[in-house]
C-alpha cells in the first residue's frame, strides 16, 4: 500500500438499541449509535419488533395529520 494516501483506522465502538456493544476499526472514532444489530433485526431473528424509534416516529407523523 502507499504510504500518506489512506485513512487512519481508529477503534470504534458500536452501540445498538438492544444493548449489544461491539468494537471495530474504522475512520469515525469515538462511539457510533445503532438502531439495529444482528441480535436484534428481524431477518437475523426471525421475528418482527417494531423499534422505539420507529414508533416515535409514527406518532409524529399522526400528530401532523391532525393539524
Amino acid at each position: 500500500m502507499k504510504k500518506g494516501i489512506h485513512p487512519e483506522l481508529k477503534p470504534t465502538t458500536f452501540v445498538c438499541g438492544c444493548g449489544n456493544t461491539f468494537t471495530l476499526l474504522s475512520t469515525k472514532g469515538g462511539t457510533v449509535y445503532l438502531e439495529t444489530c444482528n441480535q436484534c433485526h428481524p431477518f437475523y431473528t426471525g421475528k418482527l419488533k417494531l423499534k422505539p424509534a420507529f414508533l416515535v416516529l409514527q406518532a409524529q407523523m399522526e400528530g401532523k395529520e391532525e393539524k
